[in-house]
């Protein structure tokens, strides 16, 4: 069976690595969406869907991912 986006964002999310290593991973695999074509809308769609299936701590993640993609950081850390 194929794995799913949302599927590889859980298994990020539910490795038992620390927050930073957790963040660290589900970005890169964030930024490597965008460069094979996903567009922002669509990662956030499927980012949204996924907050009210995990722990509090693995949302907080999401939703900083999410404000990565959408711009609400620091320049330096923008997701184009």
């Amino acid at each position: 069976m194929t794995e799913t986006i949302n599927d590889k964002i859980v298994q990020i999310l539910n490795n038992r690595k620390t927050h930073e290593e957790v963040m660290s991973a589900l970005r890169a695999f964030v930024e490597k969406l965008r460069k094979e074509g996903e567009t922002k809308e669509a990662i956030l769609a499927r980012m949204q869907e996924l907050r009210s299936a995990v722990s509090d701590e693995q949302e907080d993640i999401l939703l900083e991912i999410m404000d990565f993609l959408v711009g609400w950081c620091s320049p330096h850390a923008k997701i184009e």
